[in-house]
C-alpha cells in the first residue's frame, strides 16, 4: 500500500485517520504472468492501483489488430473509465505481462469515501483531469508526428520500462507494426552510435 499511500499524500491534504479509512476500503488481487484480467464484456465497476507489476490494456479493432492503449506499472492507475462512469460493458481486455498485485475499490466504496472524506473527490477530480491530458496529448502526439518521433518520445517518456515490455506491444501502443518499430530502433542506434566518436 505504500505506493498508494504517497500517491494520495502528494496529490491531496488528509489526516491520518482518514488515510486509515481510506486504505481500509482497498482489496488487493494477485494475478500471474499471463493470466487475462476479467474485463471484456463486462462492466467495470472497480477502480484499480497497480501496486505491483506490469499490465497491458488493449483492444482489437475492426480489421482484427491488436491496439495497446495503456501500459500500466507500479503506482499507475488502470481503469476503463469510459465502462465504470457509463455503467456500460468494457470493449478492453487486460493482460497481465509481469506477476502483479492490484488494489481495487469498488464504485459502493469510493461513493462512501467522497461522502466521509471529502478530500477523497478533489484527488480523483485530479487523477481523472491528469489522465484526460495524458490521452490527449497522446492522441495529437500520434496524429502530428512521425513514427520515429512517436517512439523517441515513448523511450524518454517510458524507457524505464521498455526492456520489460515485448516489442510487439510498444509497437501496438504506437499504431506501428513490430518491423517498422525495429527499422527505427536500428535506425537510432546507428545514429547514437556515429554521434558517440
Amino acid at each position: 500500500m505504500k505506493g498508494l499511500i504517497t500517491d494520495i499524500k502528494s496529490t491531496i491534504e488528509i489526516s491520518n485517520t482518514d488515510l486509515e479509512n481510506i486504505i481500509a476500503r482497498f482489496h488487493s488481487k494477485t494475478f500471474s504472468k499471463s493470466d487475462m484480467i476479467p474485463s471484456f464484456g463486462k462492466t467495470a465497476n472497480h477502480i484499480q492501483f497497480i501496486q505491483q507489476g506490469l499490465i497491458r490494456v488493449y483492444t482489437i479493432d475492426n480489421q482484427a489488430k491488436d491496439v495497446t492503449l495503456q501500459i500500466g506499472i507500479e503506482n499507475m492507475w488502470v481503469n476503463n473509465l469510459y465502462s465504470y462512469i457509463t455503467r456500460t460493458p468494457s470493449e478492453y481486455y487486460i493482460e497481465v505481462l509481469e506477476p502483479t498485485i492490484l488494489l481495487q475499490l469498488h464504485r459502493d466504496d469510493l461513493e462512501d469515501l467522497f461522502k466521509e472524506v471529502p478530500p477523497m473527490e478533489r484527488y480523483f477530480r485530479l487523477k481523472r483531469e491528469q489522465s484526460y491530458i495524458r490521452l490527449h496529448n497522446r492522441t495529437l502526439h500520434q496524429r502530428n508526428h512521425s513514427a520515429e518521433e512517436r517512439y523517441i518520445k515513448f523511450r524518454n517518456t517510458y524507457g524505464y520500462i521498455e526492456n520489460r515490455v515485448p516489442q510487439y506491444i510498444i509497437a501496438s501502443y504506437l499504431n506501428l507494426s513490430p518491423e517498422h518499430l525495429s527499422k527505427i530502433r536500428n535506425h537510432l542506434a546507428k545514429k547514437e552510435f556515429l554521434n558517440s566518436d
